[in-house]
């Protein structure tokens, strides 16, 4: 589902990850450990195209697409993935419904189409009574939840997750975990990267430990 084949990118003099490779599978939750710094958004943002990549490839569901930077190559990538961050990144001035809603408005998804898909998004993460509330009025975890959902809303293959869970106490951290896990059941396949092992130990998942941008 992702693959990574000796992948190097740089953004800066001798900064960025450098000579990466691993693969998730599908239905597989994979973490990326390593202390601040040491390339874990690097290789979620290369996957994404907000950075590009020196070297090397990376395949998405079998095709690669490391060598096609055009605006609907960024477009066709970006669709096929939902994207989770640890600020949430929800717009304050919308509610609920119009946050989730967004990604498809932004495809052309027909009303009646979104109202359906929101709602069973929504669903999957326990927050269906909170489309007319706004961000600011629910808590990080609830907040988290509703970034989750919207980045579920369009059935993506691939999840990244940038520390979701950074911003919240140890319990509602493990119920982000859950989700995220409950999502691989459907083959979904689940990047998430973290910096703290304590909390993802007792999943016994397969991990990627990197440091000063490089696989140990």
């Amino acid at each position: 589902m992702i693959k990574f084949d000796n992948v190097t990118a740089t953004y800066k003099k001798n900064i960025g990850i450098f000579n990466i490779s691993f693969e998730v599978k599908p239905g597989e939750l994979v973490f990326i450990m390593g202390p601040t710094g040491a390339g874990k958004s690097t290789i979620l943002k290369t996957i994404y195209k907000d950075i590009l990549i020196d070297s090397g490839k990376i395949l998405l569901d079998k095709k690669e697409i490391s060598n096609s930077n055009s605006d609907l190559s960024i477009s066709n990538t970006r669709s096929k993935i939902g994207m989770i961050f640890q600020d949430f990144k929800l717009l304050n001035d919308r509610n609920v419904y119009d946050n989730v809603a967004l990604p498809l408005r932004i495809e052309g998804v027909s009303d009646k189409n979104i109202k359906d898909m929101v709602r069973e998004s929504l669903n999957k993460v326990n927050m269906s009574s909170y489309e007319l509330s706004y961000p600011l009025e629910l808590s990080g975890g609830e907040q988290q939840r509703i970034a989750i959902a919207r980045a579920l809303v369009n059935n993506p293959k691939i999840i990244l997750a940038d520390e979701p869970t950074g911003n919240l106490d140890p319990n509602i951290s493990d119920e982000i975990l859950d989700l995220l896990e409950m999502f691989t059941a459907n083959g979904s396949a689940v990047l998430m990267s973290t910096h703290n092992f304590p909390l993802i130990k007792p999943r016994n998942k397969k991990f990627i430990e990197l440091s000063k941008g490089r696989m140990v």
